[in-house]
């Protein structure tokens, strides 16, 4: 007796095996539709973000990412002036200038850092939120 005379035969290829090929149609045709986004902002802060960034016009400062860290500035050039004139003999002073650099370019680093990051996520926001209605216009002319 071959599989398809029997009765899990009959109920496999009447019934089961119509319901597979349906379901692969159906997994096909939404493959072939275009993907849309899982996630829909509708405000991103700047709404010209990306097109000030590509021309050149981004200013991260007005996003509270420049703080210039004078406090450390301060230190670096207390010591500075401190080693100047005591250079041949004081050791220490160098020493504390060292560290008051190497505090003070740590802190831009970081700074850097985190102004950078800000600017990735702040592009990827952008690309998952929903685009403005497009005018068709020319993009602004630069000074």
């Amino acid at each position: 007796m071959n599989f398809h005379e029997t009765k899990m035969g009959a109920v496999f290829f009447n019934h089961q095996l119509p319901e597979l090929i349906r379901t692969l149609q159906e997994i096909a045709d939404t493959l072939k539709k275009p993907a849309t986004a899982a996630v829909r902002l509708t405000d991103t802060g700047e709404p010209d973000f990306l097109h000030n960034l590509f021309y050149g016009n981004y200013e991260p400062d007005i996003y509270g990412c420049v703080t210039a860290p004078s406090e450390l500035d301060r230190h670096v050039k207390e010591a500075e002036k401190a080693l100047l004139p005591a250079l041949g003999e004081s050791w220490p002073l160098f020493e504390q200038y060292q560290m008051a650099v190497s505090k003070r370019n740590s802190a831009i680093a970081e700074q850097s850092y985190c102004c950078g990051y800000r600017t990735a996520v702040q592009m990827i926001v952008i690309g998952l939120a929903v685009p403005p209605q497009q005018t068709g216009g020319v993009p602004d002319e630069q000074p």
